[in-house]
């Protein structure tokens, strides 16, 4: 009778093991990939264990990740930084390092190996690019930053997009400042500024807002797997961001600027010449403490305002169901000195 019982269960293991071995394989599924860049974003991060800036969407990604404590910077400016990251190496000391490089592809340079975006494209994924990845807003060159014949990195993007929203134009949303204005001369556009309203009045909420349209279409695309890289502005000068940012920082006490003073001997010290342009009111920071103060109140405003736009990528990211399958990487190109080593501006 056991003997019996058995065998019907011993013939129905078998069918299903026999079932499970009849199915087609399936190939591993690629990993989409989100890559967020925010320009001027310096380690002062509560994840790098500064208490007073207050980021908690970028402190809740470091938690989850793994936080690079020892990252070093190639190149202390935008150009050549983006341009070490989207290519893996070094390139020319100048802002306009990958329109040299997309240059030398017009002219047939074989030897140039491809961009990173370019090779996600080149093995399958959608491509797309939203706001300040390359050193261009937009990735496009001309006068206005506009001219699609002038590509930063060619045969890279599906799509590279710049909501230019009331600033006009790329050039315009680089150092936009609040209800469209735009940069013509630093010296008549104010080095900070806090204005009462949404995230939309500076371009990052616009940039944000086309991100999540793109973000949701590229989940619903269940074909191909997606790079989607998403540049920030802010804290890049000038400093604007809404009121509810800076007032965010109310009372809080700031430490005290490390080796405030200027390099004695032969150094390569930076005269933080773009910082100096702006209007400040007739006030030097290495001589003012008060207008220091302000300064880095307002830049810490900006890292909130970026933190905000993170936090609503990652949230939309998560609702779509994306973030099962995602690799997410939140980079900072290079840095901002605040009054240390007596420098106002990139570190």
């Amino acid at each position: 009778m056991k003997t019996s019982r058995l065998k019907p269960i011993g013939c129905m293991i078998l069918c299903v093991m026999m079932m499970t071995c009849c199915e087609k394989p399936q190939p591993p599924q690629k990993p989409n990939i989100l890559l967020i860049c925010i320009d001027d974003l310096r380690p002062e991060l509560k994840s790098f264990g500064a208490k007073h800036v207050i980021s908690p969407n970028i402190d809740k990604l470091a938690q989850k990740g793994i936080s690079f404590q020892k990252h070093f910077v190639n190149a202390p400016s935008c150009g050549p930084s983006r341009y070490s990251l989207l290519t893996g190496q070094y390139g020319p000391a100048s802002n306009n390092a990958l329109f040299i490089r997309s240059g030398k592809i017009e002219q047939g340079n074989e030897a140039i190996e491809p961009s990173m975006p370019e090779w996600f494209r080149t093995h399958g994924y959608t491509t797309v690019s939203v706001g300040k990845v390359s050193h261009h807003p937009g990735g496009r060159g001309g006068n206005d930053w506009n001219d699609s014949t002038i590509v930063e990195i060619p045969k890279a993007w599906d799509k590279h997009l710049l909501p230019v929203a009331e600033w006009e134009h790329p050039r315009g949303v680089m150092h936009g400042l609040a209800r469209g204005e735009i940069r013509v001369n630093a010296e008549d556009m104010d080095v900070f500024q806090a204005v009462e309203g949404d995230d939309n009045l500076y371009p990052d909420g616009a940039i944000t807002n086309e991100a999540l349209r793109q973000l949701r279409a590229l989940s619903e695309n269940d074909k191909n797997p997606f790079f989607l890289a998403v540049g920030i502005i802010k804290p890049h000068l000038p400093f604007g961001a809404r009121k509810r940012y800076l007032d965010m920082y109310e009372g809080v006490k700031f430490p005290a600027i490390a080796h405030p003073q200027k390099p004695e001997g032969k150094n390569t010290w930076h005269n933080s010449r773009e910082f100096m342009k702006y209007n400040r009111w007739g006030k030097d920071p290495n001589k003012d403490t008060d207008f220091a103060e302000e300064v880095r109140h307002h830049y810490a405003a900006c890292v909130s305002y970026a933190d905000a736009q993170v936090g609503k990528i990652l949230a939309e990211l998560k609702r779509t169901g994306a973030d099962k399958n995602t690799i997410v990487v939140l980079w900072g190109d290079h840095g901002f000195h605040l009054g240390e080593h007596a420098i106002w501006g990139e570190a």
